[in-house]
């Protein structure tokens, strides 16, 4: 699943360069010649990292903002450059900030109290501490608001049940990843919710990868998450072609993997997040505060089914645990 390209509305700025580079002041200069000439001042898009999905959501900022120009500069998620370019675009006065990733909310949040900032593409903002109890999505930085939308777990593990019953669920994740222990968390939790029995190995490099897969296999588990975290893809090829041989099914839960062999793909939609983050922009463009508008906890979902996959299983006898 691919992400369409952002078009002739959107300018991209990645600050390859040093930071005091060119970048950082065409985006000075573009502007301020649109407050000269009257015209609306374009809406800063910072992103990190850049990744397909990200490229899904500044699709869908484009589409919900048009004919509004935006700016889109991805950053390196960490270290001095990324806080050096967030200081020069803080002091280009933009009329907000749209931050997409946890990475950014992190660096910016701290720093800029005024200017309204909006989030989208971020999992856990109470994480950020630019909110604080996800009990209260009311209560979090006056200046700040967004859109909290983290792995759609629970939504796989149900779907996949209610199409093809219950089974073993199995999960490989690598314990070093942050995304990753998030979603096993979740994956945990979810199947004990449905009454699934789940088993879950871990693995922390691709020398440990192909033994904990056999082990899971061999504790018997009949259906395989691949979980959307960067992690997954170092393994991913190795648990679709157990589906693609049809030893297992595979519900695939990564939205930038999209090799044959899984049953089942559930993702976040991200360019129907964007155009979320884009109405929620607009609100505030318009004079909202954000300090009036609670944090929202959207999933909109993106599904795909592999037909020749389900007429497969459906022929097998009632499912076993």
């Amino acid at each position: 699943m691919r992400g369409r390209r952002p078009g002739a509305g959107t300018r991209r700025i990645s600050p390859g360069v040093r930071p005091g580079g060119w970048p950082f002041w065409l985006l000075v200069l573009v502007l301020l010649a649109a407050c000269s000439k009257g015209e609306p001042r374009p809406l800063v898009v910072v992103g990190a990292p850049d990744s397909p999905r990200l490229r899904q959501v500044v699709a869908g900022l484009e589409a919900g903002l048009a004919p509004r120009p935006v700016e889109l500069v991805t950053l390196p998620p960490y270290g001095e450059e990324g806080a050096e370019t967030l200081r020069r675009l803080r002091a280009a006065r933009p009329p907000l900030f749209i931050v997409l990733g946890t990475p950014v909310l992190m660096m910016l949040a701290p720093k800029e109290k005024q200017r309204p900032v909006i989030f989208a593409m971020v999992a856990n903002p109470y994480f950020s501490h630019a909110a604080w109890d996800p009990r209260r999505p009311e209560f979090h930085q006056r200046n700040v608001t967004g859109l909290a939308s983290p792995p759609p777990v629970a939504q796989a593990l149900r779907q996949a049940t209610s199409l093809f019953g219950p089974r073993t669920w199995g999960l490989l994740y690598d314990p070093q990843d942050g995304a990753a222990l998030e979603v096993a968390q979740a994956f945990e939790r979810t199947a004990r919710e449905l009454g699934l029995p789940a088993v879950m190995e871990k693995a922390s490099g691709p020398d440990e990868d192909g033994e904990a897969l056999g082990r899971l296999t061999a504790r018997g588990a009949k259906v395989l998450y691949l979980p959307p975290a960067t992690t997954a893809a170092r393994y991913a090829p190795s648990v679709l072609a157990l589906g693609r041989e049809r030893r297992v099914m595979v519900v695939n839960g990564h939205p930038e993997i999209a090799e044959p062999g899984a049953i089942l793909t559930l993702t976040l939609d991200y360019e129907a997040l964007g155009r979320e983050a884009a109405a929620l922009a607009r609100r505030v463009l318009a004079g909202e505060s954000p300090a009036g508008i609670p944090i929202q906890e959207t999933q909109p979902l993106r599904i795909q089914v592999d037909e020749a996959l389900v007429r497969h299983w459906a022929g097998y006898p009632a499912p076993g645990r």
